[in-house]
């Protein structure tokens, strides 16, 4: 498999993810393992931007220690009525990274789309530092935590849980985005980022757009990793990254999701 990796790397995601699926459990487990060991090329490195383990903030969220009048006064403008959104709370945020690898699982959720999948999450685990939290999320006509928003993900479990998905069915981008909203409103890290990996059409779901505009009231970003490279594909996944405040890299086959990763987490 090493030899094969060096040549073609590509091909080697693809043998990985089939075996990772196969009935033989010494076969699938070894598969796992290798699978969560391949090359990703040079972890996130050098001094963190900002000195310190936490900072206080101004937030959109009622779960703050203290209210910041000012800041709840210029929300609400000249508004008649008061409203939730307005109250704005200064509270302690982590300096920290917080990323929700978001899976689209609405396909067959195999080859070429389960390594790229694969791959993606470990090239994440590995740009991590001490402190910082990733989630991964998975949806179809569903959205179903694979894992909760959490600090020091291993990957061989990261991996676990994306090759024993089964999606299939319709897409419900708009579900999707809301989840992994849900997911990042409960971190303190200073910087919040979804990570999406699609092509970016919406099957059965109200306007993703919106959903992907809501993410600044968190506030987090949303960043594109499209996986076709379609007309139609890329400008849904440009129009997403951008409502999201994000950018878009693409990931069209298996051995590109370091090199987007880099691109679009840093």
């Amino acid at each position: 498999m090493a030899d094969l990796a060096a040549r073609d790397p590509d091909a080697a995601a693809r043998v990985l993810a089939a075996a990772a699926r196969a009935f033989d459990p010494r076969l699938r487990a070894a598969a796992r393992t290798l699978a969560a060991r391949l090359p990703l090329g040079t972890p996130r490195t050098g001094t963190p931007e900002r000195a310190g383990t936490s900072r206080v903030v101004t937030r959109r969220d009622p779960a703050g220690s203290d209210v910041d009048l000012d800041a709840t006064l210029a929300a609400r403008g000249a508004e008649p009525r008061w409203r939730a959104e307005h109250l704005h709370t200064r509270g302690w945020r982590s300096t920290g990274r917080a990323v929700v690898l978001l899976v689209d699982a609405s396909g067959s959720v195999a080859g070429d789309e389960l390594a790229a999948a694969v791959l993606t999450a470990a090239a994440l685990v590995q740009r991590m530092r001490p402190g910082d939290e990733l989630g991964v999320v998975a949806f179809w006509s569903r959205a179903v935590v694979l894992r909760p928003l959490s600090a020091d993900p291993r990957v061989d479990v990261v991996v676990d849980r994306l090759c024993d998905l089964r999606g299939g069915g319709t897409t419900d981008l708009e579900l999707a985005l809301r989840t992994a909203a849900a997911q990042l409103a409960r971190s303190r890290a200073a910087d919040r980022q979804v990570l999406l990996l699609s092509d970016g059409v919406a099957t059965d779901s109200p306007d993703p757009v919106d959903a992907a505009s809501s993410l600044a009231r968190v506030p987090a970003r949303l960043q594109v990793l499209a996986l076709s490279g379609e007309e139609e594909a890329m400008s849904s996944c440009a129009a997403l990254a951008a409502a999201g405040g994000g950018a878009v890299a693409a990931l069209h086959r298996p051995s590109q999701a370091p090199a987007a990763v880099r691109e679009l987490i840093g």
